[in-house]
């Protein structure tokens, strides 16, 4: 158990690198021009990359690197705007507003904890509703779906060319 742990530990770090973005059908009914989704990735005990990225609706994507990335500061982009409501139908249709609010160690939905994780807290912003989710990867409760949704936030903001391929 802890191989395996110790496994996904080693691979907690590494953002999506894919820039591109598949847009497999309309954009989302919910999506309105206040709608965005707002991800931190938090430090860890080593080189895990510390950033914030957001994505509105209207496809403007801001960057905010801190440490272990490529680029420090605020750097900005645009993706297409139904590439943007794409995303946010992903992450509704995917069962984000039903996870727990908070996958860190202590809480009741985190089951088996590993230390030296880092931290990803993932804000979506739809229709009038608002979450977000705070998820410690040292949390073993946590459901694989929720890793993804991550990956894919840093996949359709492109956040490769700010982080690095590492």
């Amino acid at each position: 158990m802890f191989a395996a742990a110790v496994a996904i530990a080693g691979h907690a770090c590494t953002p999506a690198q894919n820039g591109g973005v598949e847009n497999n059908g309309p954009p989302s009914a919910v999506v309105s021009s206040d709608s965005r989704v707002t991800m931190e990735r938090l430090p860890c005990f080593g080189t895990c990359p510390v950033y914030r990225v957001e994505i509105a609706a209207d496809g403007a994507v801001t960057f905010t690197g801190e440490r272990y990335v490529d680029s420090i500061g605020t750097m900005s982009n645009r993706i297409e705007p139904g590439d943007a409501a794409a995303l946010m139908h992903e992450l509704v249709d995917g069962g984000f507003f039903d996870l727990a609010d908070d996958y860190t160690q202590g809480a009741k939905e985190c089951g088996m904890y590993h230390t030296d994780a880092p931290r990803v807290n993932l804000t979506v912003r739809v229709d009038g509703r608002s979450k977000t989710v705070q998820h410690d990867y040292g949390c073993g409760g946590a459901p694989p779906s929720l890793r993804s949704l991550q990956e894919r936030v840093d996949s359709v903001a492109g956040v490769s060319r700010w982080v690095g391929t590492g």
